[in-house]
């Protein structure tokens, strides 16, 4: 492939990357900086108006100060230094000054609208309940990007020099964002080989490109300004009637499921840590698709997996807050809420478990062997969530224990989660030191063993709660 195209791939790749990277990692803290009453607390202070808006102005900035000098230094510097020319470093610089301007706006204009439309407003139409997970979707996004990106970077550059190739002779490909500014480095690094028709067409869209991050740079300014006032765009929430409230009685841990599903989904942080383990499944799919499995690798991924999921148990409770103290008034037994979240915990992980299967039929890859032991290492995930339910009940229940401050408790939060993770690690461990000793179906048989041992003793000690 020439050179020159390699450059216009390489170059567009990384402005698509850092695109997505900035605007959608940035996401969640500018949806919480547009929703916060910040102008309602500085204009308590003896601080003109100008200065409230430049203390909102460098709090926004702030947000993304450390990612936007990176990118805009070492990107520029390294690309002159290992193409040998300054000019080329130079374009690189006005490219991903532009890029980032894009990425500002399109997430303060993201954040902005998820807030006013969707988590400032209430109802359980289908329309706001489908918005409501694109955002959920869009919230956890960032980490399985960032996966990709780390771990395929070479893979999404030769795909995107791939695409330069391939259109190559379609030259109005200059015109399309990120390949005319990569056109643009390319040319100002090789100077003998300028394509002069294309060359044009890159300059045309491009100074278009840099017209229009003039108009997105003022757009975030004038948005910062409206919130520096305690406007922001952000539209009111809209009245509701209120409905009759309708009590409809049912089995306790049907309820406690749906309680719990229905709280979660008011919370993207919370919510996505339902996704998280399909997510992560996902992942690890892809990348065992370009090598063999073997048993290491299966059961790493099962740990990982498993640490993944074990979080939920203590969010089940603490996610309640102060409401959970009302749970020690209700005709509920300990067991009853114990079963009912590690149910929902181990749902989770099975569900990641379809997921496995369903990346298996796509990438026509034989995961049998990943599904053989994830199906059976359900059973010590499910004791292993048990195991951190009763911890945190029996102390909750006991100590009077505020299950909304789990997370602030470090010591407390460790405490519930070190015992699951070596639940769940014990199976694993005895099935690495049985492949060193044994064959396959005796190392299979002490995995099976083990789990349903774990299970059944677990189960035992919390049916007699």
């Amino acid at each position: 492939m020439p050179m020159e195209l390699v450059v216009v791939g390489g170059v567009a790749a990384f402005l698509a990357i850092l695109l997505f990277l900035i605007a959608f990692m940035g996401l969640q803290v500018a949806t919480s900086f547009v929703s916060s009453k910040i102008a309602e607390v500085l204009s308590t202070l003896p601080l003109s108006r100008r200065d409230i808006s430049k203390a909102v102005f460098l709090s926004f900035i702030r947000i993304f100060d450390m990612p936007l000098i990176v990118a805009l230094t070492i990107f520029p510097v390294i690309y002159a230094i290992s193409s040998g020319s300054f000019l080329g470093g130079l374009v690189s610089f006005f490219s991903v000054a532009v890029t980032e301007i894009f990425a500002l706006a399109l997430t303060i204009s993201l954040a902005g609208f998820f807030y006013s439309r969707i988590l400032s407003l209430g109802g359980r139409s289908i329309w706001r309940t489908l918005l409501r997970f694109i955002f959920l979707i869009i919230w956890i996004l960032p980490s399985f990007g960032a996966y990709l990106v780390i771990n395929f970077a070479v893979q999404i550059t030769q795909t995107f020099a791939s695409m330069a190739q391939a259109f190559s002779s379609f030259q109005f490909l200059a015109l399309i964002y990120p390949f005319s500014l990569g056109f643009l480095v390319s040319y100002a690094t090789f100077l003998d080989k300028i394509n002069y028709f294309v060359l044009g067409l890159s300059i045309i869209s491009s100074v278009g490109y840099i017209a229009l991050a003039v108009k997105c740079l003022k757009f975030v300014t004038c948005y910062i300004r409206q919130i520096s006032v305690g406007f922001g765009g952000i539209g009111m929430p809209k009245r509701e009637m209120v409905k009759d409230t309708v009590i409809q009685p049912q089995v306790p841990w049907i309820g406690i499921i749906r309680k719990d599903l229905r709280m979660a989904s008011r919370s993207p942080s919370y919510a996505s840590l339902f996704l998280l383990p399909a997510i992560q499944t996902a992942i690890l799919a892809i990348s065992f698709s370009f090598g063999e499995i073997g048993l290491s690798a299966t059961l790493g991924m099962l740990f990982g997996m498993s640490l993944v999921t074990l979080l939920l148990p203590p969010t089940l409770l603490s996610i309640e807050g102060l409401a959970s103290v009302y749970a020690r008034s209700l005709p509920l037994k300990k067991r009853t809420l114990i079963l009912a979240k590690a149910m929902l915990t181990t749902t989770t992980y099975a569900f990641s478990l379809v997921v496995l299967f369903a990346a298996a039929a796509l990438l026509k890859k034989n995961f049998a062997f990943i599904l053989t032991y994830g199906a059976i290492h359900t059973f010590s995930l499910a004791a292993a969530s048990m195991l951190e339910l009763k911890i945190l009940i029996d102390k909750f229940w006991s100590e009077a224990f505020a299950l909304g401050n789990v997370y602030a408790r470090l010591s407390t939060f460790i405490l519930v989660l070190v015992p699951g993770l070596i639940m769940v690690l014990i199976p694993i461990m005895a099935a690495l030191v049985a492949h060193l000793l044994a064959d396959y179906l005796m190392v299979l048989t002490v995995f099976f063993t083990i789990a349903i041992s774990q299970f059944a003793i677990i189960g035992l000690a919390v049916f007699r709660e």
